[in-house]
């Protein structure tokens, strides 16, 4: 799902190697830089809405560093570990690390990854590297409802277990087909610390039961992709289920998503759909609140020149007045111009509408419209 590179360059063995075993996997380096600049225009900015007291413009950058080693043994296994690293100072500083093995059977791994239900998935069309309609890198509109819970933009990708630490099993391809399969016992991950009750140490789950986290994770996921004469078609599901640690008096702990996608490819032209419904997508909630997300995309590339069009939609149950809806669409046209290979100018001009049926504490309004726009560049490396 993530666009991101992982070109390695090889590192003196000598210089990196803590044992004569270590000596004989290649260390690579990789990552990406993404930065953009965005220009909110004609939101509601009356006092108590999302663009009150607001700036118009704002500078983005997100940023990471993988290291990446791999060795094939004699046998023919293929043994390896990942560690990416932020580029920004965050509190979750080390984002993802796992390890594998790999051959004919397929890919066993474990460690702190995203779920097969987000492996195997794809977004929405989006010409662009950094912006989309949905699950982008950089979205700058004031889209928050009158729940105040939502955050800035839909998503078709809202997996259970995060980077929690898990083991994914990816089925090699055969007819055109691929599957994977992942198990969490718990959310926390690799943000474990010796401080954190029943952690047992840095790194790894917790016996600990905490609100807001889901455990028993299992995630699954499926994909079908092939080319008929010059079409490609790609199709997929996905599925996960998980039990809320702390739910409220009264509510399921039980949490189901399932999610899809449709893309097809032909003569420079890609047009996709995907979608996620969520039950009971909140902890501690005794309204149960469902959600889903849906959208449609349709790309054109011709040279090094790519543009596109998309919209999203999204539905969701709001927390604090029982099964009242809120609703977001958001509209954008996409380009990306690519200086080289990995490396690309990107632009976004958007529309974004939110009505909710319920207004918050903090004073927001039952709907917020806003123009923004966005430029920027990506650099894969």
């Amino acid at each position: 799902m993530k666009r991101t590179l992982l070109t390695s360059t090889a590192l003196m063995a000598a210089g990196v190697a803590a044992s004569d075993a270590a000596a004989n996997v290649q260390l690579g380096l990789g990552g990406y830089y993404g930065a953009a600049a965005g220009f909110v225009f004609d939101q509601d900015d009356e006092a108590g809405e999302p663009g009150d007291n607001s700036s118009s413009d704002v500078f983005r950058q997100d940023v990471e560093v993988y290291f990446h080693g791999e060795v094939t043994l004699d046998n023919g296994l293929i043994v390896g570990a990942t560690i990416q690293l932020e580029g920004q100072q965050s509190d979750d500083q080390i984002d993802e690390v796992w390890a594998y093995f790999k051959g004919g059977w397929g890919e066993l791994r474990f460690g702190d990854d995203d779920d097969a239900y987000e492996q195997l998935a794809y977004l929405i069309p989006t010409a662009s590297n950094i912006f989309g309609v949905d699950s982008p890198y950089f979205e700058f509109a004031n889209n928050f409802g009158g729940n105040g819970a939502w955050a800035q933009t839909n998503n078709t990708i809202r997996e259970l277990s995060g980077d929690a630490t898990k083991i994914i099993y990816f089925s090699p391809t055969f007819g055109g087909f691929n599957f994977a399969v992942s198990w969490a016992p718990d959310r926390r991950g690799e943000d474990q610390y010796s401080g954190i009750p029943n952690s047992n140490g840095p790194g790894g789950t917790t016996f600990n039961n905490n609100s807001g986290q889901a455990d028993d994770v299992i995630a699954a996921a499926i994909n079908f992709e092939h080319d008929f004469n010059g079409v490609t078609l790609v199709l997929g599901l996905g599925g996960g289920h998980g039990y809320w640690e702390r739910n409220a008096a009264g509510q399921d702990d039980d949490v189901w998503l399932g999610r899809g996608h449709v893309i097809v490819s032909f003569g420079g032209f890609t047009i996709g759909v995907a979608g996620e419904y969520i039950t009971n997508f909140q902890s501690s909630n005794a309204t149960d609140p469902d959600t889903w997300s849906a959208g449609v995309g349709a790309t054109y590339n011709w040279d090094a020149w790519t543009v596109g069009l998309a919209w999203s939609h999204g539905n969701y149950e709001s927390f604090d007045n029982g099964k009242d809806t809120d609703k977001l669409d958001i509209v954008q046209i996409t380009g990306r111009y690519d200086l080289g290979p990995g490396i690309s100018l990107d632009g976004m001009l958007g529309y974004n509408r939110y009505n909710s049926n319920t207004s918050s504490a903090g004073g927001f309004s039952s709907s917020n419209q806003t123009w923004e726009s966005g430029i920027g560049f990506f650099i894969g490396f």
